[in-house]
């Protein structure tokens, strides 16, 4: 990377492949996976806000607050000696299996035991084992836009073809139509992220079970990313798509604990399902991984064995609470978006702050004027030519969403 300023900012510029020269045996690179050569902007530009004295991180969601104490403790006890640091089994401690299983039976209505989960490096190593397990070269996946943007750029690595699919109105609706115009004899799955990064939109029941009309009689899997579950907003519930009939014997459930406790770097998600293909993906992520790190298994084992369930409502009404607060700044700072039904994101256009200018170049005038970042919203959708919005999220500390929405109102001033 070369390393620019402009107005006191660090600007990254980040170098093309070709400009290296390279030994000739690493000249050619496996083209599935030369889409990544242009780079990370969400990565480079959270680089940038680092390098801003007092700048706010808005932008990449390692949602920075405090983790449960119990998960903490559980950690440090491993490593303090409680545990041998010894490989865990690849699909997970029995114990923290088990306790996922019961959290799935009591917070998701899903009727499994330990033989039915599988514990992975984030839903990230979960989703990647999945892939790796049930996709054949040629294969296409369906997300549906606006899409997680790691989503979208993991498919190829598997060798698959992501196809996009927009959700309707301000609502995001799910449309069975539009769906059923890009099945094909090639489709293999369809991706499911309920509460959805970036949009926040919650699915309904009815919108599943429709889902799942859709894909009747074909052997099309659903693959679910729940990570948000805990975060739906006024009076939705969240549905895990497993639990509609018309979906349960075609969907593989995937989540992960890095927002429900705040600890994005730990790398601790799960997925679940019928038993059968539970260990075929477990013995995939076995390859990759060999297992997920065991004082952080541990540690997540007794944050859900011991955190009431208190926990998770107060964790929803506080991320509500953050949400009006933060969206009521963007308003008056003349943003325009939807209110996110779920999640901590919040997509919004741009124009009538910055003008008609690239996604990348608002995010950075906002750097410059404000010290605070986001995500250009164009890493969410397939044909990006025109889309004029970034994406913020608000999991942050409440002085400091409070500081952010005051710089963010002074945009207006």
């Amino acid at each position: 990377m070369d390393f620019k300023t402009r107005s006191g900012v660090v600007r990254i510029i980040l170098a093309s492949p070709t400009m290296n020269v390279l030994h000739s045996a690493f000249a050619r690179t496996a083209a599935r996976r030369r889409h990544l050569d242009h780079g990370n902007l969400l990565r480079s530009l959270t680089l940038v806000i680092n390098g801003v004295p007092s700048g706010i991180n808005l932008g990449q969601g390692v949602c920075d607050l405090d983790s449960p104490d119990p998960l903490v403790k559980g950690a440090i006890a491993s490593i303090g000696g409680e545990d041998r640091q010894l490989y865990t089994p690849y699909t997970g401690l029995p114990e923290l299996r088990e306790a996922i299983a019961d959290k799935l039976r009591r917070h998701n209505g899903l009727d499994y035991t330990a033989k039915n989960v599988a514990v992975c490096t984030g839903s990230s190593g979960a989703f990647f084992a999945a892939g790796m397990t049930l996709f054949e070269q040629g294969d296409e996946v369906v997300l549906f836009e606006p899409f997680y943007g790691y989503h979208w750029t993991t498919v190829p690595l598997f060798g698959a073809v992501p196809k996009a699919v927009r959700l309707q109105g301000e609502s995001l609706l799910f449309d069975g139509d539009a769906l059923r115009a890009v099945l094909t004899d090639r489709t293999r799955a369809v991706v499911v992220n309920t509460p959805g990064n970036p949009s926040g939109k919650v699915w309904t029941t009815e919108e599943l079970a429709e889902l799942g009309r859709v894909l009747e009689g074909t052997d099309i899997a659903v693959l679910t990313d729940e990570v948000y579950e805990y975060m739906c907003f006024d009076g939705r519930k969240h549905v895990s798509p497993a639990t509609v009939p018309e979906l349960a014997e075609r969907t593989l459930t995937m989540s992960s604990f890095s927002k429900t406790f705040s600890v994005t770097g730990w790398r601790i998600g799960f997925l679940a399902g019928h038993e059968e293909i539970v260990e075929k993906c477990g013995v995939v992520f076995d390859q990759m991984e060999v297992c997920a790190a065991r004082p952080m298994q541990r540690g997540v084992q007794r944050a859900l064995e011991q955190l009431p369930d208190s926990f998770y409502s107060e964790l929803q009404q506080e991320y509500e609470a953050k949400r009006d607060l933060f969206c009521a700044a963007l308003r008056d700072a003349g943003f325009r978006f939807d209110v996110p039904q779920g999640a901590y994101y919040v997509l919004a256009d741009y124009t009538d702050v910055f003008g008609d200018v690239t996604p990348y170049d608002a995010v950075v005038t906002m750097i410059e004027r404000i010290g605070v970042n986001a995500v250009p919203g164009d890493l969410f959708f397939a044909e990006p030519d025109g889309v004029r919005c970034m994406r913020f999220h608000f999991a942050v500390e409440r002085p400091v969403l409070a500081e952010a929405a005051k710089r963010l109102r002074s945009l207006a001033e």
